[in-house]
């Protein structure tokens, strides 16, 4: 069974989280759509190796909308969840909880020094891996004039008036771009898994590992969990780990433009859409 984000957000807004699995060890993987990934790691593995697990899944902000795809109002529906039974009993069977860092999301908050959070409710796993999420990373030149709106209008000025981007605005973006790469490294040291900062610095121009500044590509999961499996699960990944997965995010993609050259070696083998297209298309 291939789970999505919709199948998630369909078990969640019933009961409050996804449930696949029967296995008597528990996990919890908590996360937005970026994680589904990983649920579907732990249930392609669980259900070729005898159903050790039973696998639960919760994406904290699917809880913006009710069952009938209505808006509702969050922070009165995270309020709603301290006291929903099937949620809370849940939690105390957690022994291998997964997430993104969590602390402006009411009891689904992962910092524990921050005020109310996950494990005031119960939550008291045995392995606690807090994986780095890839959220509002603007590295790509396309998106950085996308919603930079001030680097957007230097670099149509520059076009109209010298028919080209002036090395000034294209330092500028370069330092964009260095500033949310050095984040995510930021992101990834603060994480249960440093490395995967060095493994992708060493990688992030031989391979998409990113598809938007919000979704990453299968090359980028795959690794982080073969890492995480590495360092704490122990799986035996020889049968029911799936490399050639679906690329979920494929589908909807920034594409590299011939000014991403000029800040980064890449070495991805795709169409090139020159940067006047980006700005004037």
């Amino acid at each position: 069974m291939k789970i999505n984000t919709l199948s998630i957000k369909q078990q969640q807004l019933q009961k409050g989280f996804l449930t696949t699995g029967s296995g008597k060890e528990v996990v919890l993987i908590m996360g937005s759509c970026r994680v589904v990934n990983f649920v579907n790691y732990m249930n392609d593995w669980n259900e070729e190796n005898g159903n050790r697990f039973t696998i639960h899944s919760i994406d904290p902000f699917s809880f913006n909308w009710d069952i009938n795809e209505n808006r509702v109002d969050y922070e009165e529906e995270l309020l709603k969840q301290e006291s929903n039974p099937n949620l809370l009993e849940m939690l105390t069977t957690v022994n291998i909880f997964i997430s993104e860092w969590y602390q402006n999301a009411g009891m689904f908050n992962v910092f524990k020094e921050g005020g109310k959070n996950i494990f005031q409710f119960g939550l008291n796993p045995e392995l606690n891996i807090c994986i780095p999420n890839w959220n509002d990373i603007f590295v790509l030149v396309s998106d950085i004039v996308t919603f930079d709106l001030d680097l957007r209008k230097k670099c149509i000025q520059d076009w109209n008036v010298l028919g080209k981007i002036s090395d000034q605005t294209v330092n500028e973006i370069n330092k964009k771009s260095t500033e949310n790469l050095n984040k995510f490294f930021k992101v990834c040291s603060l994480s249960s898994v440093p490395e995967f900062g060095d493994w992708f610095a060493e990688n992030f121009t031989k391979k998409r590992l990113w598809w938007t500044f919000n979704h990453t590509s299968k090359e980028f999961t795959l690794s982080l969990f073969k890492i995480i499996n590495e360092k704490f699960l122990h799986l035996d990944l020889s049968k029911g780990f799936d490399i050639f997965h679906e690329d979920m995010f494929a589908n909807n993609y920034t594409k590299l433009c011939d000014l991403d050259f000029r800040l980064w070696d890449y070495q991805w083998q795709e169409e090139i859409v020159p940067i006047k297209d980006k700005l004037f298309g």
